[in-house]
């Protein structure tokens, strides 16, 4: 009992540890909550090429639009373009329906409808593809011509062309592929988070700061110092990363494997910029690594790659798009699909803008404490 009363005289005089205890449970399970709250997952992007251009073909793309699972966001009779906006990641999936589809119902076996679904994303890629699949066979069981009756015998309804889904990247559905593309940069990410902030909480606990900005020539470079360890140490590792799943595991990278490198980098570099700021604006090693378990840890499920945020809940999204991890996953699955570089450029400089942004007030609180010491 003695322990018990001594750690709730604790608890009421450390706000930061009573905080995590009551209000940070709330917030995760308002998170989870939120991101999951619609069950099924809505409103998925999808690009459809009609190349029979017939009554029948129009009717499968007016059942596939009622479909609340999907959402037609491009419509066109070529497949590149459709392809195009798979690799930039505006689409989920492709719905191919071939020339010859309707006059092929009555001369010749029709050829076969297509679906092309992301097996980068394995899980809304399978959701999607079910979603087109299931509109698609029902929409041919509902307009099927049927063939005139003769001789007083009811008509024959004809047999609907059959349906093919197509895994685009990742044909094997590897889950090696599917998952260590996703976690491995994910606990790079928690790793530099919470080394950081030891790194730099060590400064504020021992209360050497004055010491360490003076030999290290001003705050901005001692800040910076202390960091660069972290960050170049976890690209090597991150570089390695991609070298074995590169050229030992033969997942090949469409795109620029520099690329993926500097995006990593650039990765790190927000990761320890954020951390610096957690541990300075708290002044708490165990403070700081609480708010980066937080953030970090819970990342990759809230990056949209292994599960749907399409039609989740307005603050689900916005936490997803605050996350640096989320923006590396998003380029970096781009690279894999061969994105071309501007839609990477976008991503690349939201990393670098954490890095600054959070660095730059994290020098200036330093600098605040320094004045203190």
């Amino acid at each position: 009992m003695r322990a018990l009363f001594a750690e709730m005289r604790h608890l009421g005089r450390d706000r930061w540890d009573l905080g995590v205890l009551t209000a940070l449970p709330a917030v995760l399970v308002i998170l989870v909550s939120a991101m999951l709250i619609q069950g099924v997952p809505r409103q998925l992007p999808i690009a459809i090429v009609d190349e029979d251009g017939s009554s029948l073909s129009r009717a499968i793309i007016r059942d596939v639009e009622a479909s609340p699972t999907v959402r037609v966001t491009w419509m066109g009779g070529q497949i590149a373009p459709a392809f195009h906006r798979v690799r930039k990641e505006d689409a989920w999936a492709v719905l191919r329906i071939p020339h010859g589809l309707e006059d092929g119902l009555e001369h010749r076996p029709p050829p076969a409808i297509q679906i092309f679904y992301q097996g980068s994303f394995l899980s809304m890629g399978s959701v999607v593809s079910r979603a087109i699949e299931a509109a698609v066979t029902a929409s041919l069981i509902a307009h099927l011509p049927v063939t005139p009756s003769s001789h007083g015998l009811p008509g024959i309804r004809l047999h609907p062309p059959t349906v093919q889904a197509t895994i685009l990247k990742n044909p094997s559905t590897s889950f090696e592929w599917y998952l260590t593309v996703l976690i491995d940069p994910a606990v790079l990410h928690l790793l530099v988070a919470c080394m950081t902030v030891v790194a730099l909480g060590r400064e504020i606990e021992n209360k050497s700061l004055a010491g360490w900005a003076v030999r290290s020539g001003n705050v901005g470079a001692a800040l910076v110092g202390k960091m660069l360890p972290y960050v170049l140490v976890a690209t090597i590792w991150g570089t390695l990363w991609l070298i074995w799943i590169t050229w030992f595991r033969s997942w090949p990278v469409n795109g620029s494997l520099m690329l993926l490198v500097l995006g990593q980098a650039l990765l790190f570099a927000g990761t320890a910029g954020i951390s610096s700021l957690l541990v300075v604006a708290t002044g708490d090693i165990g403070t700081g690594l609480s708010a980066s378990a937080i953030y970090a840890g819970s990342a990759l499920a809230y990056s949209g790659a292994t599960l749907p945020l399409q039609g989740g809940n307005g603050f689900a999204r916005i936490w997803s798009q605050m996350l640096p991890l989320t923006h590396y996953i998003r380029m970096q699955m781009g690279q894999y699909l061969d994105a071309p570089l501007r839609t990477a450029l976008p991503e690349l400089g939201l990393l670098l803008l954490y890095a600054l942004m959070c660095g730059g007030v994290s020098v200036l609180l330093l600098r605040v404490r320094v004045a203190k010491a």
